[in-house]
């Protein structure tokens, strides 16, 4: 098989995964999801789905990562509409309540504990993470942005993405 075969049947075994995943997480929640669970949703040995993901956590870290490419882009577009702060804040608010609702597996994991910088998932999140904050200081500065997620989302989900 070339690479070129390799890197797609990878690609195409990654995402079947993924979507399994994202099924398991969205009905069972991220405690209610085990790997035998996956792997019988996927259609894949339990072997097989180690091969692709070393943990339940690396799933989860990429399910989140694809959610916040998007978040990232909206996010963009309202930081250079022709408003107010107070009108950005409340467009931003209305995007991350929006993850927190509709998505609140992801959105608890990223802000509870999927921020490190130890595996290759891990460091890419918080890179993504930081890119999005970065985007953000173009509407108040990192303080400010912290306080008004502090009001937001509270002490726990503030320490975890602003390092507090």
């Amino acid at each position: 098989m070339t690479n070129e075969k390799k890197e797609s049947a990878t690609r195409y075994h990654k995402k079947t995964m993924l979507a399994a995943a994202d099924r398991l997480l969205t009905e069972h929640g991220y405690d209610g999801m085990n790997m035998n669970m996956l792997s019988k949703e996927a259609g894949y040995s339990k072997a097989t789905v180690y091969v692709y993901f070393e943990s339940k956590d690396e799933i989860v870290r990429a399910l989140c990562i694809e959610r916040l490419k998007v978040v990232k882009s909206e996010l963009a577009v309202i930081a250079k509409a022709d408003m107010s702060a107070d009108e950005k804040f409340a467009e931003i608010k209305g995007v991350f309540d929006e993850l927190s609702s509709e998505d609140k597996v992801y959105f608890d994991f990223i802000c509870e504990r999927g921020v490190g910088a130890s595996t290759e998932r891990e460091i890419e999140l918080k890179s993504l993470i930081d890119d999005i904050i970065d985007g953000l200081t173009a509407i108040a500065d990192r303080q400010t942005l912290a306080e008004k997620w502090y009001s937001y989302y509270g002490r726990k989900k503030t320490a975890a993405l602003f390092g507090y």
